[in-house]
């Protein structure tokens, strides 16, 4: 049965700030056009029934009800979030208009979120994510939410932030923001902040124009599941060899490069792209509250024979070099001095890039019913190879891998690769 017949959509509106707030335009910062992210993000958020309900006045209210009204609130020191995006010849800006965030609410009569692995990906894309109608321009808004309430009191929250304005951090950060406000608070407990213009800008800034570059390969979306006790096993290992202690991050990030350099039998230099964050390196920043881009996307090359050849070892110690020379790197390009612009990354499927997202504060928003069971980023239309590490669905505690890592010829030995590799 198509999800489509199942799903009824209750409301759909634009939901604006609940007081006013100011009327201005804002740019947006040099690693915000750097990264060239002109594109929407779609993310799932699942929250099982937790037998939790809201009350006021003796009124049960609806997990969408709750949302909605946090969000309004949430939108007014986040007032930028209301606005538009207005493009000029060479940037584009924030209007801050407050015409708002268009909000969406749906339920599902007769299923249960129990049913949710059975739910093929194309169908939570269309019927559990929002889609503005069409007097709004999708490539104006900066985000939209859906609220989809399922038979079994569970519900999913789905997102589209525009990663022009938000890193995984800032949306993190936002969504919290609204959980807290749901649950109660009079405001969020960290002050955002715009700031856009303390970033530095490089000399040899060059805008990137990925996001414009139409899909070059036929990638299809992976998914794999690293188990803690198989993390730890391997962590244990390579500590032993090199007597040296290293992150998950750094392990499972090595398996990965290793593994689909083999799968797809690379020739020539191959290159694992990992966006670090680098909010701790501005000192013009304040600790807390910055939500637009603030990554450096650390760059590691190899030809694909070395990657084939070396032992994980080796390879987490590549990694762990690269992220130690961030503070250098950096400097560097804020200074102009640099051969290759690291923000303009090639659309090469040698290339591979991979995010962490597994201690994001997505996993911590809580709008009165619990922690989120899972989250699920969309990536399936991007132009070039990415895979993000997110926690295993709830109660496990291992590694998710998703994303679009491999063309469909390679998929099979892409997962078989890691298997072998995981179970030496």
């Amino acid at each position: 049965m198509s999800m489509a017949s199942w799903v009824m959509k209750v409301v759909d509106e634009l939901v604006a700030p609940c007081e006013p707030t100011p009327c201005a335009t804002l740019p947006l910062s040099s690693i915000d056009h750097a990264l060239g992210l002109a594109f929407m993000l779609e993310m799932i958020s699942v929250y099982p029934n937790s037998n939790f309900e809201h009350h006021r006045h003796g009124v049960s209210l609806s997990a969408a009800r709750v949302i909605r009204e946090a969000l309004a609130k949430a939108l007014i020191p986040y007032y930028p979030v209301a606005g538009r995006l207005v493009s000029f010849d060479d940037r584009v800006e924030v209007a801050c208009n407050g015409e708002g965030v268009w909000f969406v609410e749906t339920a599902v009569a007769d299923r249960s979120l129990n049913d949710w692995e059975a739910i093929p990906l194309s169908v939570v894309k269309e019927e559990l994510l929002p889609c503005c109608p069409p007097h709004l321009n999708q490539q104006e808004m900066i985000l939209m939410m859906q609220v989809t309430h399922f038979q079994c009191g569970g519900f999913v929250v789905g997102l589209k932030f525009n990663h022009l304005v938000f890193d995984g951090i800032g949306v993190g950060q936002f969504l919290k923001a609204i959980g807290e406000i749901a649950c109660g608070q009079t405001h969020p407990s960290i002050d955002p902040i715009w700031y856009r213009d303390t970033i530095p800008t490089s000399p040899m800034l060059s805008k990137s124009s990925l996001s414009l570059l139409p899909a070059k390969f036929d990638i299809v979306n992976s998914m794999y599941d690293f188990s803690i006790q198989t993390i730890e096993r391997l962590k244990e290992k390579i500590a032993k060899e090199t007597s040296n202690q290293f992150t998950t991050f750094e392990v499972v990030a090595a398996i990965i490069w290793k593994c689909r350099t083999r799968a797809i039998s690379a020739i020539g230099d191959v290159c694992l792209i990992v966006p670090v964050n680098i909010r701790h390196l501005l000192f013009q920043l304040p600790k807390a509250g910055y939500y637009g881009n603030c990554v450096y996307p650390l760059t590691i090359t190899a030809t694909g024979e070395q990657i084939m050849k070396a032992s994980l070892a080796e390879l987490v110690g590549l990694i762990r070099d690269a992220k130690e020379s961030l503070p250098t790197k950096f400097k560097e390009w804020a200074s102009g001095n640099f051969k290759e612009d690291p923000y303009k990354i090639s659309i090469s499927y040698n290339h591979l890039t991979l995010s962490y997202w597994r201690w994001i504060e997505f996993y911590e928003t809580d709008y009165g019913w619990g922690i989120p069971n899972s989250i699920s980023p969309k990536t399936h239309d991007f132009s070039f190879t990415c895979g993000i590490l997110l926690k295993q669905p709830l109660p496990k505690d291992g590694v998710r891998l998703e994303g679009q890592v491999v063309m469909k010829e390679h998929e099979q030995r892409f997962i078989d690769e890691i298997n072998k590799c995981v179970n030496v």
